[in-house]
């Protein structure tokens, strides 16, 4: 069997000029022509088999590249007021943080707009 597509591809161009030829005898040109699908069915096996690597090895590319999701840690997290923890409701401070982060990043994209 044909190990390369390179190599079916050069017997089929092989097959495709004996047929061509006047002087191959009928029984001869279907010989040619069975052996010539055999090749035309294992070149497009190679290449469906170099297809499917393909989109495997961009699979494996692509969720190597893609990034870590970050997990919080309880140090990360923003302090509740004691009063207000069971409902879940941020410390005014750490409101106010955050307001003014809010701030300071809408007017830098006003000055870099």
């Amino acid at each position: 069997m044909t190990e390369t597509y390179q190599d079916a591809k050069e017997q089929l161009d092989d097959i495709v000029a004996a047929v061509r030829k006047k002087d191959v005898s009928l029984e001869r040109s279907l010989d040619l022509l069975e052996e010539g699908v055999a090749l035309a069915n294992r070149c497009t096996e190679l290449i469906d088999q170099a297809a499917w690597e393909s989109m495997a090895d961009s699979d494996e590319a692509e969720a190597e590249a893609e990034p870590e999701v970050a997990v919080a840690q309880d140090s990360d997290l923003p302090e509740l007021d004691d009063e207000n923890a069971a409902e879940g409701v941020q410390s005014s401070d750490h409101q106010d943080e955050v307001e003014e982060a809010v701030e300071d990043e809408s007017s830098s994209d006003d000055t870099n707009a």
